[in-house]
């Protein structure tokens, strides 16, 4: 099967038309891989991420992925040993997931010190540049 100009078109038009993030096509020996550019997501995420910690002593921070791949939480492979939870109290520059691009595993770490409020991706999904993963409260001096 051959594909064309136009056929690329009208998938990358139901990528979007659909609101997707990523669509994949396979048959046979014909494959097609598409992913969305998350530009609006990016603009979205700007402005609840500012440093605001010393007026809203209760505001939460986003540790968000600097990379494209896969998000890792547990530490192997089927292990229910993972590198942090929901509670666990981290420090900056703890490592506190993977993310995984082209087989190369790429530590995610703490900007900051506090509390994990919220795991926002799960294990094994695919996450984009600049997409939240973690909700951290930071530690009161």
């Amino acid at each position: 099967m051959t594909l064309d100009i136009e056929e690329v078109r009208a998938y990358a038009k139901l990528l979007n038309e659909e609101n997707l993030k990523v669509l994949s096509i396979k048959d046979g020996g014909f494959k097609i891989h598409l992913e969305a550019q998350s530009t609006e997501a990016t603009g979205a995420q700007a402005p609840p991420v500012p440093d605001t910690s010393s007026e809203k002593p209760d505001a939460s921070h986003t540790v968000n992925a600097r990379q494209v791949g896969t998000f890792f939480i547990e530490k192997e492979e089927n292990s229910d040993e993972t590198f942090v939870s929901v509670g666990d109290s981290v420090s900056e520059g703890d490592t506190i997931g993977v993310i995984e691009a082209m087989k190369v595993f790429n530590e995610v770490k703490s900007d900051v010190s506090g509390t994990v409020e919220e795991i926002l991706v799960g294990n094994g999904e695919s996450v984009e540049y600049d997409q939240p993963l973690f909700s951290i409260k930071p530690k009161e001096d």
